[in-house]
């Protein structure tokens, strides 16, 4: 996948470094990735293209446009991935009229105008760096919910993994770490002129050290001068940009920061107190992690006035509390939630969507089947079938409505970047591992150039459908090892289906997890390759249940009747769309039309 990401920016941002270590771990997993921006400072691998996309005059905008859709044909991009309104208004334009989706990463809150709430140029997705973020774009920008989504900023922790001594000398090292232009400059400016001085009287042993570009108009280096004026000694330093700010992280007996500069220092073990343009935080622990979450580190959230004694009162107590406790939980915190690794994977989930909501694929319907029999079987309580006849109508249908049948397995390499999404993508399932699946179902897939997953109950010592036994259902036989290699060979995808088939969420949480572990662990062992897809016996799933395939190794989790309607939403509890016998040539085409579970909802 070639990727193209773009910046509107004239001093280094956050925006950047996070551009910067995301794009790095896309050519590390082996993506062509360009970067367009006025400047950019943080050195990158990616190809760096020079335009002036923060300078708005209509002009110069219009020749942005040009120079981008240029670009894109020129490098073959498959998305543009914008990191400001800027970057996203360009972008927007650009990719109008093609088949390349845009993708933006918001960062912060946005201007309230007539412009910006009448016109969504954000493009297929739009990524929130936090939850205050979502909700500022969809309750007050008026972007769709379906739309949007929580996508955190990632760091690479490879590089934030150190902590030395913590300080050279008996003082204790206050680090203020960020931009000091725009909102951060105001709060920079309040904590110097005000809160040190208070820390000061209170930590005689405190130096305060500023780190950030600055500008001369922002008139710091002043305000540094008279401060310490008035606190008769040189206590305030003036450091400016460094380009080696691990070094600020590692040697400081507290870092103060916001968003990248919390996640940074803390992923070294550093001491945070996190205050941002909206407000403050404290002093991070696992007590106030949840709302450091919510705002980014205090940046993001509803605007609170900057309490002088409560900020002063927090980094206080960061110097007289004996922190090596909560050394341990800093890493695991942001290694959970913000290691660039977890964050990739997740915007390439989301590039895939946004290709497939460029190509109007609104939904992808995923089909469940169980038995594809001969005729209509004796005895049968729950119908749980389809005929060959009907079965062999359905795949004409798809095949002349031109649909690409998919696996599991493709989907993850769509959501990878190694796959592009077809026009009109479908899912084909079936449950169990019925012997009819390789009788009639297989003939016909491989007759009409389709393919399915099917879902197998690991027990293999479990020859028939046991758990239907005094339900109704008559007994029928299960697959063997010869059928599952043929149809494999062939490139039928296989899933697990839990041990025994027992109802996960009706036993302990012991039992259902001895029941996902081994279904996948003996699949594997029968077909020879890795199973990435677990389907829930009776549709039956809760959020431990969930947790238990994750943690299985399992990509998706596959539901029934259960889970958003959006595909892409949770890959843990995929609705289905059940067929069952006597379905219509038309009852067939609305469950497949791509808005069949937005219809149901109506309905």
């Amino acid at each position: 996948m070639n990727i193209l990401h773009v910046l509107s920016q004239f001093e280094i941002t956050g925006a950047e470094t996070y551009a910067a270590t995301l794009a790095r771990e896309q050519i590390l997993s082996g993506h062509g990735v360009y970067i367009a921006s006025d400047t950019f400072h943080v050195p990158t691998e990616a190809e760096l293209i020079v335009l002036p996309i923060g300078h708005r005059t209509l002009f110069q905008r219009l020749r942005n446009i040009a120079a981008l859709k240029t670009l894109i044909r020129g490098k073959k991009i498959d998305v543009v991935h914008a990191h400001s309104r800027a970057a996203s208004w360009v972008a927007f334009f650009a990719t109008r009229g093609g088949s390349v989706p845009l993708v933006s990463t918001v960062h912060g809150r946005q201007h309230l105008h007539f412009s910006s709430t009448a016109f969504h140029i954000y493009g297929e997705k739009v990524l929130a760096v936090c939850e205050s973020i979502h909700d500022h774009l969809i309750e007050e920008l008026g972007i769709a919910p379906e739309i949007v989504a929580v996508s955190r900023n990632g760091i690479d922790l490879t590089q934030w993994n150190k902590r030395a001594v913590q300080n050279f000398s008996s003082k204790q090292s206050i680090s203020l770490v960020g931009r000091l232009s725009g909102p951060k400059g105001d709060v920079a400016r309040k904590l110097i002129t005000a809160v040190f001085p208070l820390v000061a009287k209170e930590v005689p042993s405190a130096e305060f050290h500023v780190v950030g570009g600055m500008k001369e108009s922002d008139n710091c280096a002043e305000l540094v001068s008279k401060t310490n004026s008035s606190l008769g000694a040189e206590k305030i330093f003036l450091k400016g940009f460094t380009n080696d700010v691990g070094e600020v992280y590692r040697h400081s007996s507290l870092v103060i920061g916001s968003g990248r500069v919390a996640m940074e220092a803390l992923a070294c073990g550093a001491s945070v107190v996190a205050i941002g343009e909206s407000s403050c935080v404290g002093l991070m622990n696992e007590s106030n992690e949840r709302e450091a979450l919510l705002t980014n580190f205090g940046d993001a959230g509803e605007k609170k006035q900057l309490s002088v004694q409560h900020v002063a009162a927090e980094i206080v107590r960061a110097l007289l509390t004996d922190s090596s406790d909560a050394v341990p939980w800093r890493r695991e915190f942001v290694q959970r939630e913000f290691d660039i690794k977890k964050r990739a994977a997740e915007v390439l989930r989301h590039y895939a969507e946004a290709a497939a909501r460029k190509k109007r694929v609104k939904e992808i319907p995923v089909l469940m089947y169980h038995r594809v029999t001969n005729g209509k079987p004796a005895n049968t309580k729950h119908h749980i079938y389809v005929t060959r006849n009907e079965f062999e109508r359905q795949l004409r249908s798809l095949k002349r409505r031109r649909f690409s049948t998919l696996r599991f397995l493709d989907v993850q390499e769509l959501t990878e970047g190694k796959k592009i999404i077809p026009p009109k993508p479908i899912l084909i399932t079936f449950d169990d591992g019925y012997e009819d699946n390789f009788l009639y179902a297989f003939p016909l897939l491989k007759k009409y150039g389709m393919t399915a997953t099917i879902f197998l109950i690991g027990d293999s010592s479990i020859k028939t459908n046991v758990w239907d036994a005094g339900c109704g259902e008559p007994e029928t036989k299960l697959m063997n090892n010869e059928h599952v290699r043929e149809m494999r060979q062939y490139g039928i995808e296989f899933g697990a289906h839990s041990m025994t088939h027992s109802k996960l969420t009706a036993i302990s949480l012991s039992e259902s997890k001895a029941e996902i572990e081994a279904s996948k662990s003996e699949i594997e062992k029968r077909i020879g390759a890795q199973v990435i897809s677990f389907a829930y016996p009776y549709g039956a799933v809760n959020e431990e249940i969930k947790k238990q395939v994750m943690n299985t190794g399992f990509v998706f989790g596959i539901a029934t009747d259960s889970g958003r309607r959006n595909f892409w939403q949770d890959f843990f509890e995929i609705r289905r769309i059940p067929i069952f016998p006597g379905t219509s040539a038309f009852a067939f085409w609305k469950k497949t039309s791509g808005w069949y579970h937005h219809y149901k909802k109506v309905q």
